[in-house]
């Protein structure tokens, strides 16, 4: 039987699953005239350029290996054929179905087969010895007439964009001018012999394609308009892609190969470097201990959010250019990146890394708007004004000034959703910073000021962007007091020393629902309530950041309220008894 023959003289069987990466694929085979007598299976014979027409049936061999029907040719080239020829040869059959060759000796040299998409599996065969080409299904259920289409190839000598070519080396290489009339993501896919390589060469460009299975060869790059060049030489060895694998489609002999250049949409695809633009989502794959540059253009005052986001890995992202240096690591959910921040017209650099040596694939949101707003760095600020700023520079700051004329309770908040900003108050007297006192990294500072000269330094714990200042002040209608009585509707500011705490008396004249609330510039406040069976404690309230608040109903009485401090630190805090 034709099939025990060939296991018996190769140690393969026709088919071997374990040896094929299923896909749109191609064998190129050499095929020439040797005597029958000296091949290691009987098979009919087919002249190369010329059609092979079979059928797949019940009655037809049997592969051991997993149970497909399989019909075997040899495939020989005239003795008149020009040693140069290249046929074609494409297999349509109603089934799935899979393509072997076997040299002369029975060395199995590989097989591909048909796609879920229906794409034909594809051989190419040269002029040279003959080959044993097999037919197959790709399981027991496969059977049905199959063909496999002759057609002559002409080797190209110029590459265009979404037309695949076959080409072969001369002495040992082959160079194929690239033309782009525009900027484009190009991705190119070479097929041949494992030990070719691949390279693009431009104007300060050169790249060297990866190997994502033996003869399998990627390469992807951004390219601007302009000439290029793309080499396939031998033993130019590619380097290896690391977790990337692909589908063989061609089995390479005589430096015969396959090369496209495929044009990829630059607002949604996947690329890892070029121009970005508003509404892009991009989608990349960092290697490790690299960084991916993109490029940004800004043309008016404007509105930028960054999201980066990965499964693989820490992302963290660097925006870069016109005086801005903005980086931003765990912005967003988890360990993803977000940046927001206004950029003035120029040009910017996009990089995003990974921490430490992670990397993996990731996703890129782009978002612009128009910015009609006013930013001011620094600077006199009016109690009572609400403005804008933008923090471009990792570790430095932004300073403003105000004057206060009379004793004032004030409020500043800084908030932010680029970064997580730190607010400083400083000068006559007083020194006092907060940093998540405004609760979901914001900034916070409520204090009593006396007159006099006071200075506000913006700064930030982590990243940059844009950020808002808001300055609210009062006349100061509460009493300063490091303990005793107190009522519903007070606000008391008190000293809490370090290591210290404070203690008041509430007396509550009427049952009634009572809120209580601590906050402070200068300390993580914990508030405790106790007297007439209650006894209640809360360290951080949430919305009010580092400060702290007890909601209860209580019946008349005398109750006891302490202030205190987590870690044992000191400084100004506010007490306010709401009804």
């Amino acid at each position: 039987m034709v099939i025990q023959a060939i296991r018996k003289a190769s140690g393969h069987a026709v088919l071997r699953p374990h040896r094929l990466l299923v896909g749109a694929a191609g064998l190129v085979l050499l095929a020439g005239c040797v005597e029958e007598e000296t091949r290691f299976v009987a098979a009919p014979e087919a002249t190369l350029g010329s059609d092979i027409a079979g059928e797949l049936t019940s009655s037809s061999e049997i592969n051991l290996s997993d149970g497909s029907r399989v019909a075997a040719h040899w495939l020989c080239a005239d003795a008149d054929a020009a040693a140069s020829s290249v046929v074609r040869y494409a297999l349509e059959a109603p089934f799935a179905a899979r393509l072997s060759a076997f040299d002369e000796q029975g060395q199995w040299l590989g097989s591909v087969t048909s796609t879920p998409d229906g794409e034909r599996p594809v051989l190419m065969a040269a002029a040279g010895a003959c080959t044993l080409v097999a037919v197959s299904g790709q399981d027991g259920g496969a059977f049905g007439p199959y063909r496999l289409e002759a057609e002559p190839v002409s080797f190209a000598t110029e590459l265009e964009t979404g037309r695949p070519l076959v080409g072969r080396l001369e002495e040992g290489r082959a160079a194929y001018p690239l033309t782009l009339d525009a900027p484009a993501w190009i991705d190119l896919s070479l097929s041949g012999d494992a030990d070719l390589g691949l390279r693009l060469v431009g104007d300060d460009l050169s790249r060297q394609a990866r190997a994502c299975a033996p003869g399998e060869l990627r390469l992807d790059a951004y390219l601007e308009a302009g000439e290029y060049r793309v080499e396939v030489a031998q033993g130019d060895t590619a380097v290896e892609a690391a977790g990337e694998a692909c589908e063989p489609r061609l089995l390479g002999a005589e430096g015969i190969h396959r090369l496209e250049a495929k044009r990829n949409d630059l607002a949604d695809g996947r690329r890892n470097a070029g121009p970005l633009r508003d509404g892009d989502r991009i989608t990349g794959t960092l290697a490790s201990g690299a960084g991916n540059a993109y490029t940004l253009r800004i043309d008016e005052p404007s509105h930028l959010s960054l999201a980066l986001r990965s499964s693989a890995f820490d992302t963290v992202l660097h925006v870069t250019g016109e005086g801005s240096e903005l980086v931003d690591d765990d912005g967003g959910t988890g360990t993803d990146s977000r940046l927001q921040t206004v950029l003035m017209p120029g040009e910017y650099r996009v990089e995003v890394s990974g921490y430490g040596e992670e990397h993996g694939e990731y996703t890129l949101d782009v978002s612009l708007g128009a910015f009609d707003g006013e930013l001011r760095n620094g600077g006199e600020v009016t109690p009572g004004e609400s403005l804008g700023g933008n923090l471009a520079g990792v570790g430095t700051s932004h300073t403003y000034r105000f004057a206060i004329d009379e004793v004032s309770e004030v409020e500043l908040a800084l908030d932010s959703g680029a970064f997580d900003p730190v607010l400083r108050l400083y000068g006559n007297g007083i020194d006092l910073r907060d940093d998540d006192g405004g609760g979901d990294r914001n900034s916070l500072i409520t204090t009593v000021l006396q007159p006099g000269e006071y200075r506000l330094d913006v700064e930030s714990y982590s990243g940059t962007g844009a950020y808002r200042l808001r300055t609210e002040h009062r006349p100061f209608e509460g009493r300063i007091s490091n303990g005793g009585e107190v009522a519903t509707g007070e606000v008391v500011y008190g000293q809490l020393p370090p290591g210290r705490s404070l203690t008041y008396r509430l007396v509550v004249d009427a049952a009634q629902d009572v809120v209580i609330e601590t906050t402070s510039g200068a300390v993580d406040t914990i508030l405790a309530l106790t007297g007439h069976g209650v006894s209640e404690q809360n360290d951080d309230a949430g919305d009010l950041g580092f400060g702290s608040r007890i909601r209860r109903h209580l019946e008349p009485g005398t109750y006891e309220i302490e202030v205190s401090a987590y870690e044992s630190s000191g400084g100004q805090v506010r007490l306010a008894i709401g009804g």
